[in-house]
C-alpha cells in the first residue's frame, strides 16, 4: 500500500465517524455532554445511511509537443581535378651488337682401326681306343678287353685376332665467335602529367528539425461519493433504571 491510498483510507474513516456522530445528534440519539451518564443496560445498532468517498483512478491522455531532429543524407555529384602520370612507350630504333657462336663444319680424313677375329684350321692328331672284348677263357670265368689304339686326324679351327686400318673422312664442327650487329626496335617508356577531371559522389548529412504531437497517456485520481449503511451502536437503559 502506497502513502497516497493509506491517507486516503485514514481521512475516509475520520469522515465517517464525524457523519455518525452528526447523525446521531439529529436524532436525539446522543446524550448532553453536561447531562449524567445513565447506566447501559443493553446496546442495540441503528442502521444509519452515510456518504463515504472512494478513489477511483482513470486514465487520461493530453499533447505533447516536441521537437525531433533527424539527418538527412544527400548525394551529389561534384567534379574533382587531379594531376596524375601516365606512361608514355615510344618505341625507337637502335643498333644492338652481339657476339654469337658460328658453326664451322670440316671433313678431315681420319684412320680408324678395326679388330677383326678370323677362322684358322689346323690338324689334331688323336689316340682313338677301338679295342673288343675277348670271350671268356673258361666257362662262367670273367671277359678280359683287348685294346686296339689308333692314331686318327681331326681338323682343329681357332680364331686368330687381327687388326685392320682403314683411312675414312669424318665431319668435324666447330663454333667460332662472330661479331653481329643489328638494328632493333626498343620501347623507351616515360612519363608525362596531364589533367584529370571525373564525377565523385558525395555525401552531404544536414538535420532536419521537425515538431511532432504525441499522446501521452497519465493517470488522474478523483474522489467519488457513494452512499453506504452502517451499524451505529447505542445504549438502552435498563427498564428497573429508568424508574430509578
Amino acid at each position: 500500500m502506497s502513502k497516497q491510498q493509506w491517507i486516503l483510507g485514514l481521512a475516509t474513516i475520520v469522515v465517517s465517524w464525524i457523519n455518525s456522530d452528526d447523525a446521531q445528534a439529529r436524532h436525539g440519539r446522543r446524550a448532553a455532554p453536561c447531562a449524567p451518564a445513565a447506566p447501559a443496560c443493553e446496546v442495540v445498532y441503528d442502521e444509519v445511511e452515510v456518504v463515504r468517498y472512494r478513489t477511483v483512478r482513470e486514465t487520461a491522455y493530453r499533447e505533447v509537443r516536441c521537437q525531433v531532429a533527424r539527418p538527412i543524407y544527400e548525394t551529389a555529384m561534384r567534379q574533382v581535378r587531379q594531376t596524375v602520370c601516365a606512361p608514355v612507350v615510344a618505341w625507337v630504333e637502335r643498333e644492338q651488337s652481339c657476339t654469337v657462336m658460328k658453326p664451322v663444319v670440316e671433313t678431315v680424313q681420319q684412320e680408324i682401326c678395326r679388330l677383326v677375329y678370323r677362322p684358322v684350321t689346323t690338324q689334331c692328331t688323336i689316340v682313338v681306343d677301338c679295342g673288343h672284348w675277348l670271350p671268356p677263357t673258361c666257362p662262367g670265368g670273367p671277359r678280359e678287353w683287348a685294346p686296339n689304339r689308333v692314331e686318327r686326324q681331326v681338323p682343329v679351327v681357332r680364331y686368330v685376332a687381327e687388326t685392320i686400318r682403314k683411312t675414312v673422312p669424318v665431319q668435324t664442327c666447330r663454333y667460332e665467335p662472330a661479331r653481329l650487329t643489328r638494328r632493333v626496335r626498343v620501347p623507351v617508356c616515360h612519363m608525362e602529367t596531364r589533367e584529370l577531371v571525373r564525377q565523385v559522389p558525395v555525401t552531404t548529412c544536414r538535420t532536419e528539425v521537425k515538431e511532432i504531437v504525441r499522446r501521452v497517456p497519465y493517470a488522474v485520481c478523483k474522489q467519488v461519493p457513494y452512499k453506504a449503511t452502517v451499524r451505529v451502536p447505542r445504549s438502552v437503559p435498563c427498564a428497573g433504571a429508568a424508574k430509578r
